[in-house]
């Protein structure tokens, strides 16, 4: 990815605008325990040294662990060969500092590959702005002699509600009732509870709604974003950005005038 299309994350500024941490995941404690702890460190020190180096837009270490034949997915879909990715990899621009703690690292080990997962802890200002991600990433490895070489990597980001920003509720009132994937899809309920807006398709589940705009918020534990449409000053519609595609659920129910 480019740095224009950056969501904030300094290993993205860092490849160019490749995001890079992208191998992780759980093992099951009897995978984990397959490999010997010295092989466990091994690997532990390793990606540490490769998470270090992003920062830097130091190539050694990666030139030195990747296979010729490396693919990395990054975080937002876009797969890049060894070149693509170290062409990419770049110091952090002024401004912008940051660092990446590897945690709780397993290798799955077998004859002739290793499939390395950990939890990619990262921190980072831009600008004065503090940020802090996760990302579960997940390495795979062939043998090569004596140790090891990098064939693929894939990072996927560990998702959180976010915080809630301060916002007018002066609209909201309008907000509430209940509208519906046309013409006989789901019904989603919105209400109003002691200021706060609550949503959901079951009335005795409704989920607290996390505001990001005065019309625009997302739904506690999920994914998307929720935006209220006005028309003529009555709204009318949710458009439900659900990985980046858009649901319409439409009003079936009186607005209230403003």
């Amino acid at each position: 990815m480019s740095s224009e299309r950056t969501r904030g994350s300094f290993r993205t500024f860092a490849v160019g605008g490749v995001v890079l941490l992208g191998l992780a995941g759980k093992a099951g404690a009897r995978a984990a325990d397959a490999s010997s702890p010295e092989t466990v460190h091994w690997f532990q020190a390793e990606e540490q040294a490769l998470m270090d180096s992003i920062a830097k837009g130091d190539w050694s270490p990666w030139q030195r662990i990747l296979d010729p034949s490396f693919v990395i997915t990054s975080e937002e879909g876009e797969v890049m060969t060894k070149e693509q990715f170290l062409d990419g990899l770049r110091p952090l621009p002024p401004g912008l500092t940051g660092n990446i703690v590897v945690r709780d690292l397993t290798v799955q080990e077998f004859p002739d590959l290793a499939v390395v997962r950990f939890l990619a802890d990262e921190q980072e200002n831009v600008f004065g702005q503090r940020l802090a991600t996760q990302y579960r990433i997940t390495d795979t490895y062939r043998r090569a002699g004596r140790g090891w070489s990098m064939v693929a990597s894939h990072t996927s980001v560990v998702t959180r509600d976010p915080p809630a920003q301060e916002v007018s509720g002066a609209d909201w009132p309008a907000f509430v009732g209940k509208y519906r994937l046309l013409p006989d899809g789901w019904t989603f309920t919105v209400e109003l509870r002691d200021g706060r807006l609550y949503g959901g398709r079951d009335t005795q589940k409704l989920r607290l709604l996390i505001p990001l705009a005065p019309d625009a918020f997302v739904v506690q534990g999920r994914l998307g974003e929720w935006i209220f449409v006005k028309e003529k000053g009555r709204v009318v519609r949710i458009l439900n950005f659900r990985k980046f595609e858009p649901l319409v659920w439409t009003r079936i129910d009186e607005s209230p005038r403003p």
